[in-house]
């Protein structure tokens, strides 16, 4: 690896997550923050003023769209190494048809922060795109068979069909799956309107399940009902969850 300082624009417009980033990089030993932006008119003007060695982007900012913007700034003077991060997995197809060196899905940790500098790096010696960027992802669409979840230093395709069930966590949803939980950067209302009704239900304003994993549904007090996976977990069913449930299986 270059001895020479990285120096890297960071865009994005939540407060925190530049703060974040600040402290990640600040971590790291030749990473230089020369620009920060909040919104996408900003971002274009520090990448026409000055070269850096790449750029930390989340995706939905305020202004044009992110990717018209990169779009036509590399057309008229192409464009530095781009790591995208962002709380939305749908758009990592469009992110890797634009050469990007690597897809942070937040919230993303200090390690997974150290190896797309590294990729950066590399992008910058190389000229080339490091190996292991992941080339299967596609556009998963309003109705994904699959999402993208966090898993050590990677993010790894997860099957819809894998899932047992998903609670709130604040601004936060942890996806239960395979024995596993993952925690995503996503509201549980969010998820809730990329899954499939006929398959998933909310039956509590902080829980989703997929009901073919209901193995036991049992009366409760107030009209709801005591429901158990399949994997042994039991929830007890809103009024308003219980009466969905009744129209969907019972």
């Amino acid at each position: 690896m270059s001895s020479e300082p990285l120096h890297l624009l960071i865009a994005d417009d939540e407060k925190l997550a530049r703060r974040l980033v600040r402290q990640y990089a600040a971590a790291c030993a030749g990473i230089e923050i020369v620009r920060e932006c909040t919104d996408t008119a900003s971002m274009s003007a520090a990448l026409r003023e000055r070269s850096v060695d790449g750029a930390l982007l989340d995706i939905r900012m305020p202004g044009r769209s992110v990717f018209d913007v990169l779009a036509e700034l590399a057309s008229e003077r192409g464009l530095p190494p781009i790591v995208f991060a962002t709380a939305y997995d749908r758009y990592a197809v469009r992110a890797f048809e634009m050469n990007a060196v690597d897809y942070l899905l937040k919230p993303f940790t200090e390690e997974r922060f150290r190896a797309s500098m590294d990729r950066l790096r590399e992008r910058r010696t190389s000229g080339t795109a490091p190996q292991g960027v992941p080339a299967l992802i596609r556009d998963l669409g309003p109705r994904p068979d699959r999402l993208l979840v966090p898993h050590g230093r990677s993010m790894v395709p997860l099957a819809v069909t894998s899932i047992d069930w998903i609670k709130a966590e604040g601004d936060y949803a942890r996806i239960h799956a395979k024995g596993g939980s993952y925690l995503v950067y996503r509201t549980l209302t969010e998820l809730e309107s990329r899954l499939d009704p006929a398959r998933f239900l909310r039956i509590h304003r902080s829980t989703i399940v997929r009901l073919d994993r209901i193995a036991e549904v049992q009366p409760a007090e107030n009209g709801r009902y005591r429901i158990t996976l399949a994997e042994g977990t039991t929830f007890i069913v809103s009024r308003s969850g219980a009466a969905a449930l009744r129209r969907l299986i019972l």
